[in-house]
């Protein structure tokens, strides 16, 4: 009865071992297929629109620098966007250039304005969504 009783007891153990393989790697499985979660993150900026020289006589083109400071802060907390003609570009050679930003902290209105006088080549603009403004 002794050498029966092992087999029983090691194929249990073996059927065991088995069946929690199988239920481990449905779950692993599981977790790889299934779609990404949402990631929360406390706030998150959405540059709306910003302009380097609207105050420039010479017509410049609004949203000039939209592009270059969504890189800079789309999809963060807070950013940094150091007005730099050498990046941005000149739309009005002689003229002291203003900079205006138009953004959003988690797609919530009312948007927010910050706003640099003319000259703001060399200024950074700081934006902080966790910080009321």
């Amino acid at each position: 009865m002794r050498g029966s009783a092992k087999i029983i007891f090691n194929t249990a153990g073996g059927i065991a071992v088995v069946v929690a393989s199988f239920y481990t790697t449905l779950k692993v499985m599981d977790y790889f297929d299934a779609a990404p979660a949402q990631v929360s993150y406390p706030s998150s900026i959405k540059i709306e629109e910003a302009t380097y020289g609207a105050n420039c006589p010479s017509g410049v083109k609004l949203g000039n620098a939209t592009q270059y400071s969504a890189k800079a802060c789309d999809g963060h907390a807070r950013c940094n966007i150091l007005i730099s003609v050498q990046e941005i570009g000149d739309p009005a050679p002689g003229c002291g250039k203003d900079f205006s930003v138009r953004l959003k902290c988690n797609e919530q209105a009312p948007a927010r304005r910050v706003y640099i006088k003319g000259e703001a080549n060399g200024s950074t603009v700081r934006v902080d969504c966790d910080k009321a403004e």
